[in-house]
């Protein structure tokens, strides 16, 4: 139902403790009056808070009896004179008295335990304040640092970029080097070679010439040894002859 308030909401609405609208609703029942319910459960309309609320202040201080403070209330709601008889067993005046000093004794605790917290929660909030304050000086230096990061990340990334063109520009003067150095040498190879085929065809021919005068030689040699041979028969014939010469000589007689 709208417009209506359960027992905690009410108590919040008009600041008397949950407890004591129950006793005072039990009370206004026994008179007859009537709230609205639900599954047992009192539902307060903003009447009913303002009725509970009067009744609350004429017995707060004990100055009127609850039952006087009831009846007088519901003659003014109905403006009757006559006087509301109960419907319901009543409850004694000093059972209502004492019950209602203990819910004040009660409801001073509460409202004390209500100051301590209310300190409390400053505190919490004063010191909450202070690390929200500290943690936002932390994530200014959290961000100067993220920032002298990213600074530093970016000067490493172009480092490095500049370091590879460089490795890329050596490796590429050293490819060139390297090409040159194979061309030089594949020409010098060349070359050896070039001397070495010409030396080879030297050395055959000068073996070739060699071979030719070594066979010349020895024909020579040969040609002489036959012609000191040939020689040394002819000396030896010749002495033959003149051994045979001279012994023909004498022997021939000689003439008178």
């Amino acid at each position: 139902m709208s417009g209506t308030f359960k027992t905690k909401d009410a108590s919040n609405k008009i600041g008397i403790p949950g407890n004591m609208i129950r006793k005072y609703s039990q009370i206004l029942e026994q008179y007859g009056f009537e709230f609205h319910t639900v599954s047992n459960t009192r539902l307060y309309t903003n009447e009913d808070l303002r009725l509970i609320k009067s009744l609350h202040e004429k017995v707060e201080g004990l100055n009127e009896d609850i039952h006087s403070a009831v009846v007088s209330l519901l003659q003014d709601k109905h403006q009757d004179t006559s006087i509301p008889v109960p419907v319901k067993p009543i409850t004694s005046v000093e059972d209502v008295s004492i019950t209602i000093q203990q819910q004040n004794k009660k409801f001073d605790e509460f409202m004390g335990k209500l100051d301590t917290l209310a300190q409390l929660n400053e505190a919490i909030i004063h010191q909450n304040s202070t690390l929200i304050s500290q943690n936002r000086q932390k994530d200014d230096k959290l961000d100067e640092l993220m920032q002298q990061v990213y600074v530093k990340e970016s000067k490493q990334e172009e480092l490095i970029h500049d370091l590879v063109h460089h490795v890329h520009k050596n490796e590429d003067k050293q490819e060139a080097k390297l090409n040159n150095l194979l061309n030089h040498l594949y020409k010098k190879e060349a070359k050896q070679e070039e001397k070495m085929g010409k030396l080879f065809n030297h050395m055959q021919k000068k073996e070739t010439t060699r071979d030719e005068q070594l066979m010349q030689l020895i024909r020579e040699m040969q040609e002489t040894k036959r012609m000191i041979a040939a020689s040394k028969e002819q000396t030896v014939f010749k002495s033959i002859r003149n051994i045979l010469t001279r012994f023909k000589s004498d022997k021939a007689p000689s003439r008178p």
